[in-house]
């Protein structure tokens, strides 16, 4: 049977549909977040802006009450990275995350891989309670003497057990120290039985809100293995599928949408770390290739806040407050490239929700 080629432009705006980045929905925030499996929450805002992007009418406090009645969670998962999910997909994640997350334990630090067993059923009695993150460290470090670095302690329990932020961590622009718990009834790591099911299901949310995608795509959201993740496709056979022009096998879940390529897509601002731009190996579906180095620039990975100019990325923008005055600035990527008009409304609309008190608001076009 023929596999149907998708063009770049199908590609990117079937992604764009699935990322609520075509048009606003009305949905409550904890429904966008499992629609959307994951949102990056390394930088406190950068979920509120996410969503702030892809909902009608969203408020900050439409975020912060689902973290406050615990139906979205902040947990260390896919990546080893800081994420909002929601709270009945969090134990299925960290199923399936967990195996490697405990070989990524290993690798930082062998010389503890000895006693893991004994570390692990320590911190699990000891996170039953909320502990501050110096309590975690200290703890570590008293049950693995001198065999995990400083700066890896509270890594090596977050790796090792499947913890959760205690509130007010999550909430917009809470910064600093937090405190951990182990959350009720916590799965096992990464040896459950449950985690081949877990991985199915991983795998299948993640391309329902990022494909059609490559197995390298998956591997590349997830961190897991090919081993892992094989038997997991092979779990959700019979899947739909695709090639793109560079003939690349995309996998896809049966009846996801795609989008014609006549579509025009509405200019939308993208949060730090968004996950639209981090959820690919090959990121070309919305980040031109010429510009990907500017875009992905930093050492450690970070992704500032980019705005999307008909579906893919043309520059980043900046936020700074000037006394009253708040300042929304425009960093094309292209020098003196014309600016869509619906940008202007989409600037005014964000600095609605970052300075909802300023009594002035500019925007500003910058070649830095």
């Amino acid at each position: 049977m023929r596999v149907r080629e998708l063009s770049d432009r199908e590609l990117t705006l079937s992604f764009l549909e699935r990322q609520l980045l075509l048009e606003r929905r009305s949905m409550t925030a904890a429904r966008a977040v499992h629609r959307l499996v994951a949102l990056q929450a390394q930088y406190s805002l950068s979920p509120y802006v996410a969503l702030h992007s892809r909902l009608d009418g969203f408020r900050i406090g439409d975020l912060e009450a689902a973290l406050r009645r615990g139906t979205v969670v902040k947990a260390t998962l896919m990546r080893g990275t800081l994420h909002l999910v929601a709270a009945a997909d969090r134990p299925v994640f960290a199923a399936a995350w967990g195996r490697q997350a405990a070989t990524m334990a290993r690798g930082r630090s062998p010389g503890a891989a000895s006693d893991e067993e004994v570390v692990v059923a320590d911190l699990r009695d000891y996170l039953v309670e909320p502990r501050t993150t110096d309590e975690i460290r200290e703890r570590v470090r008293e049950l693995t003497g001198e065999q995990v670095r400083d700066d890896r302690l509270l890594d090596h329990a977050r790796l090792l057990v499947p913890l959760v932020h205690v509130m007010p961590s999550g909430l917009w622009r809470q910064h600093g120290k937090f405190s951990l718990v182990l959350p009720q009834a916590p799965v096992d790591g990464g040896e459950s039985e449950a985690d081949p099911e877990a991985t199915a299901w991983l795998v299948r949310r993640y391309l329902s809100a990022y494909g059609p995608a490559t197995r390298e795509d998956i591997a590349a959201f997830t961190w897991l293995t090919f081993r892992q993740l094989d038997p997991a496709l092979d779990t959700l056979e019979p899947l739909r599928r695709f090639t793109d022009r560079a003939g690349r096998d995309l996998l896809d879940i049966a009846r996801m949408p795609i989008v014609s390529e006549d579509l025009v897509a509405p200019t939308r601002l993208l949060a730090k770390w968004d996950a639209a731009l981090v959820s690919h190996r090959d990121k070309a579906r919305i980040v031109p290739p010429e510009h990907a180095e500017s875009i992905h620039r930093s050492k450690n990975g970070e992704i500032g806040p980019c705005y999307l100019v008909d579906g893919l990325v043309a520059g980043r923008w900046r936020h700074h407050v000037e006394g009253r005055t708040s300042v929304f600035t425009v960093l094309p990527l292209v020098a003196d490239a014309p600016l869509p008009p619906d940008l202007e409304p989409e600037a005014l609309r964000m600095l609605d929700l970052l300075a909802p008190d300023a009594t002035e608001r500019r925007i500003d076009v910058s070649a830095d």
